[in-house]
This record gives C-alpha cells, structure tokens and sequence, in this order.
C-alpha cells in the first residue's frame, strides 16, 4: 500500500512538472510573439527619411576642357528624425532639370555612396555632376556657361530615384520600395557669384510629383 501511494505521488509530481514546464514554454512562445509584434509595430510606424537641398543652391562651374563643359555642384542633406529606424537610400541616380516642368532634362547624374541614415542623425552628400555641350539641351547650357549671374535659373529641379529600406537599428526589416524624390524650386547660379548655401533656406524634396 506504501508502495502504491509513493507511485502515486511519483506520477502525479511528473505530471505537475510536466504541466509547469508546458507553462514556462507557453509563456516563452507567447513573449516572442510578442516581442516580434512590437518590433514589426514599430518599424512601421517610423518617420519618414526626409531630403533636402542645401541652401537651394546648385552651383554652376565652367570646365577648363575641350569640348566644352560645365559642371554643377550641390548637396543633399538626409534627415532621419525617428529614435529607432535607421533608413537606407541606395542606388541613386537622378536629373537634372534648368525648369521644373520637365520637359527638357541637361543631366543624368548617379550619387556613388549611399545614404545610410542613423536613428536621429543628419547626413549631407555631396554630388558633381559633368553637363555637356550637346544640341539638343541648348540654349540652355549656353547660357549655364555663359553667365556669370547668382541666378541663372531660378525654378531649377532635381529627380533623385533609389531603392529605401526601413531597419531597425542594423537589422533591415522592411521591404524596399523604388521612392523618387521632387527637389524643387532651385537656384542654378554661378561658383563664387551665387551665395553660401544656408541650412535655413534648405528646399526640401517631396515624393508627391508636383507635375500630377
């Protein structure tokens, strides 16, 4: 009959931590559950990776060669106001456009270093881009290499195209998505005549195109 009884207990402290070691799993398995909810709720609800051009400007330079050329300089500033995403802009390449209407683009440009922006961080990149002299963007590029005015054109734009992804802290979490970004009106003047560019005065870019 003892015998009997401390079988019995044996049986039913088995099934006791059977039953406890089922719980801990269970609220392990519900606590990962959990904790990637949060983490795909939070990604998704991140601010979105602002740009703009510094100062508004695009400065404009006459190449010391043969055929003629000119080339423009500017600078993107990539702004990341979310505490917890980190944004990647990748592939980029772009236009470039003396009017915003885009009928007539004098430049395709590539920006060779990608834009890896940290949690709360500001990053400017700069780009150079080379304009030749060829028929069919005249006349404006003989008044780019002409003129000597800090206001060449004053309803400039840009196209930037990559491919962004969304990471939280080093980890890329969502899928990436072709985004174009509109970066207009702008000032095309000539280096050493057009002001210093001024963040104050930053043109931000939209992925709205303001053309539809």
């Amino acid at each position: 009959m003892a015998a009997d009884d401390a079988v019995g207990r044996k049986s039913a402290f088995r099934r006791g931590l059977n039953a406890t070691r089922l719980a801990v799993a269970s609220a392990v398995t519900v606590l990962i559950v959990l904790i990637v909810a949060y983490a795909v709720t939070v990604v998704t609800r991140t601010e979105e990776l602002s740009l703009s051009v510094t100062g508004g400007i695009i400065y404009v330079m006459r190449e010391s060669v043969q055929p003629r050329k000119v080339g423009l300089s500017f600078s993107v500033q990539a702004n990341n106001p979310s505490g917890r995403a980190r944004f990647y802009y990748t592939g980029i390449h772009g236009l470039v456009f003396p009017v915003n209407n885009r009928t007539k683009a004098i430049a395709r440009f590539s920006i060779d270093r990608d834009m890896v922006v940290a949690p709360n961080s500001l990053l400017q990149t700069e780009a150079y881009v080379h304009v030749d002299d060829i028929p069919k963007i005249a006349p404006y590029f003989d008044e780019l290499y002409n003129s000597s005015s800090a206001s060449i054109f004053s309803n400039a734009m840009l196209t930037l195209n990559g491919t962004l992804e969304v990471g939280l802290y080093s980890v890329h979490n969502k899928s990436r998505v072709l985004t174009v970004y509109y970066c207009s009106p702008l000032t095309m003047g000539a280096a050493g005549n057009a002001s210093a560019p001024d963040m104050d005065d930053n043109v931000p870019c939209g992925t709205s195109d303001p053309m539809e």
